[in-house]
């Protein structure tokens, strides 16, 4: 208990650490995965839900049936309408993913957000004993890349980018004379309510977020679905909320991504 105590004195732990007592998993140091690990439990979520509905149709269509002798097949059928509108929303995503191209089906300008699915995702990930930080981590490579395929021209000042305090100092100067050269406004956030508070503020057209995966999911799911936010997870060699790190590259990636540029898709990696 000592060790513990003597490992997180030095840091101020944000809100999604406060129960870190100091053990470094290596889930907690890197949580980095791909894309499948999600999409496979989306994919079995759906699967599953679908067989679920037709086992309780099968349970409950005797008495239905005592209403009218068509309900139970009526029933059945937008049922299956809906398992199979599921189930080609996911192709679609898919497919979107894999090729890098926009084959999605939207309702106006409105992002195409999967962020309504998370918290059926981890409880069923956490059921089926997958850690919270992969599951976390993977969603926001598929979330990227669902941003990353629609085709955008965004002025620098309109995008905003999010750096935590615990982003290593030469990383972080680094970083801040990255974006002065592309004029892009830059703020340094202690925690997810100032990050908030300065979106509504400065009104942004979208937002580059670097954080740990717990931060980035609180994130993706406080903001409007309208508003697109790539998220670069950190890497945390010291555990949470100390000395963190990212890939300079990745953030070059997503500003690219914003600015207009064509960026070369990592398919499910």
């Amino acid at each position: 208990m000592k060790k513990q105590l003597l490992q997180i004195r030095d840091r101020h732990l944000g809100d999604e650490w406060k129960k870190w007592e100091g053990d470094l998993d290596p889930c907690v140091q890197n949580a980095e995965t791909g894309k499948r690990i999600f999409l496979n439990i989306l994919l079995f979520a759906i699967f599953f839900t679908c067989l679920l509905g037709i086992g309780i149709w099968y349970l409950v269509s005797p008495r239905l049936g005592e209403f009218h002798s068509l309900l139970p097949k009526a029933l059945l059928s937008l049922w299956l309408a809906a398992c199979g509108i599921c189930f080609f929303w996911f192709l679609l995503m898919l497919l979107s993913i894999v090729f890098n191209k926009d084959l999605l089906l939207r309702l106006g300008k409105k992002e195409f957000s999967i962020s309504f699915v998370l918290p059926f995702i981890l409880r069923l990930g956490s059921r089926l004993g997958i850690p919270y930080d992969r599951l976390a981590h993977s969603f926001v490579r598929v979330s990227n890349a669902l941003i990353g395929i629609r085709p955008r021209n965004i002025k620098p000042k309109s995008i905003l980018i999010l750096l935590p305090r615990c982003l290593e100092k030469n990383l972080q100067h680094r970083i801040l004379s990255f974006s002065r050269q592309k004029n892009i406004p830059v703020y340094i956030v202690p925690g997810g309510e100032l990050a908030r508070r300065l979106v509504v503020e400065k009104q942004p057209r979208a937002i580059i977020g670097v954080a740990c995966e717990r931060d980035l999911l609180s994130g993706i799911k406080d903001l409007k679905a309208d508003l697109p936010i790539i998220g670069i997870p950190n890497l945390r060699p010291e555990g949470p909320c100390k000395n963190t790190l990212i890939d300079f590259q990745e953030l070059e990636k997503a500003v690219n991504t914003f600015l207009g540029g064509r960026v070369k898709p990592s398919v499910l990696h």
